[in-house]
């Protein structure tokens, strides 16, 4: 048997930005505010996708035709994703059909095999607590993607920035030309986000990037996100905004990054939220798998339990929705983690490359 394969360094502080991000998808999908806060969790882990694939890619040398036995190598790329990726995805899949949820009933093809962004784009609207694996229908076409066109592509800042202009020419021509709507949820709508990852990992030890790394620069670069939301929005230049917010979200999501990369691997005294975070970050993909389907069913159950308007306002408001939602999305990745997703990234982690 090949020894096991040895993992990229692990980055701490990673876990804990995973550990916001999901918070912040979280809660702006539970409590649908104004301000587009599940947005900048999105982005960054779309961010977070390039700059962690890229670095596999380039490391490993499993992109296409790459010295030496590249086939074998991208063979096991592949597989030690699906491996990360699709046993946890299909149990929640498996859930959200006990529920019942219609859309999956309605359309399982489309989440058997993990298209589901092509179905919303389709329909043009999201279905009933899963409009959020159109996500992780396009992680899964990135990796496939990723391995050819970085390719092709040089290991250079101006080629990835070309790339990263696609993302958002694509969006705009699209948009323009084809259909308005949704263009987002379709893999070449993605690809600033992914390539602004690529390129944090290609120049991350630069002395000119590390000097960035420091926590004013993430604070200050998302209130510049922010700012640029509230005046399309209060100018009523929506469908600009819609355009142009994965690009401009770029910069603030590989500043944080690039702060959280260059964290001390594990202070000798780390305060206790910093561990918590940790923690949620490292269980941060069940979390996300099972959010979307929780309120759906609990929504049900204050239906079913409460028949006066006024009790039901009370608790499906967004303070009662998030105190008694969080717990059990928790505790339901914490399972998926324990007896799942550990178990799988052991075995993963003993397909070797090489």
């Amino acid at each position: 048997m090949s020894s096991p394969a040895r993992p990229l360094a692990y980055r701490p502080g990673l876990d804990a930005v995973r550990a916001v991000a999901i918070l912040l998808v979280v809660v702006g999908h539970w409590t649908l505010p104004s301000f587009p806060m599940s947005l900048m969790g999105s982005m960054t882990f779309f961010v977070l996708s390039g700059y962690f694939i890229s670095g596999i890619v380039w490391k490993k040398e499993v992109y296409v035709g790459a010295p030496g036995r590249w086939e074998r190598r991208l063979g096991v790329f592949f597989l030690r994703r699906l491996i990360r990726t699709l046993p946890p995805y299909y149990m929640s899949v498996a859930l959200g059909f006990a529920l019942p949820l219609v859309t999956l009933h309605q359309y399982p093809g489309w989440f058997l095999v993990p298209v589901s962004n092509l179905l919303f784009y389709r329909l043009q609207h999201w279905g009933e607590g899963v409009g959020h694996y159109w996500t992780m229908a396009v992680d899964e076409q990135f990796y496939l993607l990723w391995p050819v066109l970085l390719a092709v592509v040089p290991k250079r800042t101006r080629w990835l920035l070309l790339v990263a202009a696609c993302g958002l020419i694509f969006r705009i021509a699209w948009s323009t030309w084809v259909r308005p709507k949704l263009a987002f949820a379709l893999l070449p709508g993605c690809l600033d986000l992914f390539a602004a990852g690529a390129i944090l990992r290609h120049v991350e030890q630069l002395p000119v990037v590390r000097r960035f790394a420091h926590f004013r620069w993430v604070a200050l670069s998302w209130l510049a996100w922010s700012a640029l939301w509230g005046i399309l929005y209060l100018t009523e230049l929506h469908y600009v905004w819609l355009l142009i917010y994965g690009s401009a979200g770029c910069v603030p999501a590989v500043i944080t990054l690039n702060w959280a990369v260059h964290q001390a691997t594990r202070p000798a005294h780390e305060k206790p939220v910093l561990t918590a975070l940790r923690w949620v970050g490292q269980r941060s993909y069940g979390c996300y798998l099972y959010h979307l389907m929780l309120p759906v069913f609990y929504q049900r159950a204050i239906y079913h339990l409460f028949a006066a308007p006024e009790t039901r306002s009370f608790w499906l408001s967004p303070l009662p929705t998030v105190m008694l939602l969080l717990p059990a999305m928790l505790l339901l990745a914490a399972a998926s983690w324990h007896w799942l997703e550990t178990p799988l990234n052991h075995w993963k982690n003993r397909l070797a490359y090489d």
